[in-house]
């Protein structure tokens, strides 16, 4: 797994605890070389990418064995030339106990799905909402994946980077 603008390395950076590194490891996670003490200095947090595929078990590994009872955001980017797998869907969590964060990346094309977190944590109902009323992303087994911002009949993913800048001129409200 590999991203222009990040690269990625097998080993978790300082400062990700032990608990975290094992919950996360069946996942084959690749961790953020950027996720080190500088970054996080400026108001960063260690990341890494996992596989579409283990997106739903390494966040409840992250719940579950390590404590990181709180989903934070949840939301995603859009890299319009980026193929086949155009978006990174990423949900950062908290352990309150001892206030470690952990950014959860993964990767899923257009018109593809990511498994829905709602049943880990409550406020992933809205976050994937609103990633899928700007993005168009779907989350597969979201209870009421439906748009809370733009009119239901709006045309368009309004936070996509190829919309028009000026919007769609037909509108109904």
């Amino acid at each position: 797994l590999s991203q222009s603008c990040i690269s990625y390395g097998r080993e978790a950076p300082e400062g990700v605890s032990a608990e975290a590194r094992s919950a996360l490891a069946p996942h084959a996670p690749q961790w953020s070389v950027h996720a080190g003490e500088a970054h996080r200095a400026a108001g960063g947090y260690p990341g890494c990418l996992v596989e579409k595929a283990s997106w739903l078990a390494a966040l409840g590994a992250l719940k579950e064995q390590a404590g990181f009872n709180l989903l934070v955001d949840h939301t995603a980017v859009d890299y319009p030339d980026r193929t086949p797998e155009r978006f990174t869907v990423l949900g950062l969590v908290s352990n309150l106990e001892t206030q470690e964060r952990i950014m959860v990346r993964t990767r899923v094309a257009d018109g593809g799905a990511v498994p829905t977190l709602t049943h880990l944590w409550k406020s992933a109902d809205w976050a994937e909402r609103e990633t899928f009323d700007m993005f168009g992303i779907r989350f597969d087994g979201h209870p009421e994946l439906t748009r809370i911002y733009m009119p239901h009949d709006f045309d368009g993913w309004p936070l996509r980077r190829d919309f028009p800048m000026q919007g769609h001129s037909r509108f109904r409200d």
